[in-house]
């Protein structure tokens, strides 16, 4: 066997390490992927319990009018604007 031969060989014996380990990687890659995918398929028997219903007062706050109004105010307004805005607050009893 002349040094040639071996190195040869070594060269085969690389090139065929490297198919071997990318093959490695590529089916190690392709099972993440499917444990992944199933994972994010996999139904979750645990319900969520519903939100608690926010506590509401009676005969406190605004009615439906004055929260519209209330919602409509801008702090741009010209006095004119503010003057019918009160006028509207009073009439409504906000």
């Amino acid at each position: 066997m002349d040094i040639e031969d071996v190195a040869e060989k070594a060269d085969v014996w690389s090139d065929a390490i490297k198919k071997i380990v990318a093959a490695i990687t590529a089916a190690v890659v392709a099972l993440i992927a499917a444990v992944s995918g199933v994972s994010m398929l996999w139904s979750n028997d645990e319900e969520i319990p519903p939100a608690p219903a926010p506590v509401l007062l009676n005969n406190t706050g605004f009615g439906p009018q004055c929260s519209q109004l209330m919602s409509t105010i801008d702090h741009t307004w010209t006095e004119q604007q503010w003057t019918i805005w009160e006028t509207l607050r009073r009439e409504l009893g906000c």
